[in-house]
């Protein structure tokens, strides 16, 4: 009888675990279960470079093999560049992930004549993002639309701006939704010759310094930038600028620097801490 006991222990001991991990499926953390990201399709070549233009600045790209080549565009924060390495290889992968969250996974897979070389992203902002990093509260959808709203609200900054080469660089808001600081410029071009803006960077700097050394230089990313408008146009172009939500010291200055493609009209706008004290709440009428 004993004997017949200790066998019938041992063989739901093997039993119990199969089942609980066969009427599962799949791993839950924290409650939620876990989601399939989609892949995509991408078709390489040796001879011609393709092109994926992702909605915010690229944060990582992971290769599953070296003959996948993949650089960022130089001058840009969201452009990737991908070309074969060799022809024929065996199918692939491609793993990006950007400052919104958002994760890419793309099947790669080589073709002599691409029937695309450009990929762009900046539509396809779909539910939540996957990846959350530290300093971002909102998603890709949300990033969107916040930038649209800060773009409707009315101007309350009158006088920060920047007049140099025929443009008006002018700071008409800052708002805050949840952890991110959305920054709305006005640019006006009143010469002939156009401006096409390369970057807008971000700076904390000593308010007072004998030396200016790279050290003394704190960068900050942009979350996000969305422009309207070209800085011709009669009401010239508008730019809203995400950032991670940030404060300074009075002996520390915010040096915004914007600079031009292919030209040397570099444009800079300073602004002090009291200046941040009349940051509204984006949704707050």
């Amino acid at each position: 009888m004993i004997k017949y006991i200790r066998v019938l222990f041992m063989l739901l001991i093997a039993v119990i675990p199969f089942g609980v991990f066969a009427q599962s499926g799949h791993i839950a953390s924290d409650g939620k279960d876990a989601v399939a990201i989609a892949s995509r399709n991408l078709s390489i070549s040796c001879n011609k470079t393709s092109m994926l233009v992702f909605p915010a600045e690229i944060q990582s790209a992971d290769r599953g093999a070296a003959y996948v080549l993949a650089e960022r565009v130089k001058g840009s924060k969201n452009v990737l560049k991908v070309k074969a390495g060799r022809p024929d290889f065996d199918p692939s992968s491609l793993t990006v992930i950007t400052a919104d969250g958002q994760v890419y996974v793309f099947n790669v897979t080589y073709t002599a004549s691409p029937a695309c070389l450009v990929l762009d992203f900046r539509n396809d902002l779909s539910g939540e993002a996957p990846v959350r990093f530290k300093e971002q509260a909102l998603n890709s959808a949300e990033m969107v639309s916040s930038a649209a709203a800060a773009k409707g609200r009315a101007p309350f900054f009158k006088r920060v701006h920047r007049e140099k080469y025929g443009l008006d660089f002018k700071l008409e808001g800052i708002y805050i939704q949840k952890e991110v600081l959305f920054f709305k410029f006005r640019l006006h071009n009143a010469s002939s010759i156009p401006y096409i803006r390369s970057s807008l960077n971000f700076f904390i700097r000593d308010l007072k310094t004998t030396k200016r050394t790279a050290m003394q230089d704190n960068e900050l990313k942009p979350l996000y930038t969305q422009s309207w408008g070209m800085p011709e146009d009669d009401t010239g172009q508008m730019i809203v600028v995400a950032l991670p939500r940030f404060t300074i010291a009075d002996n520390k200055k915010l040096t915004l620097e914007l600079m031009e493609r292919d030209g040397d009209r570099a444009i800079s706008l300073d602004l002090k801490e009291r200046k941040f004290r009349k940051t509204k709440e984006l949704y707050h009428q």
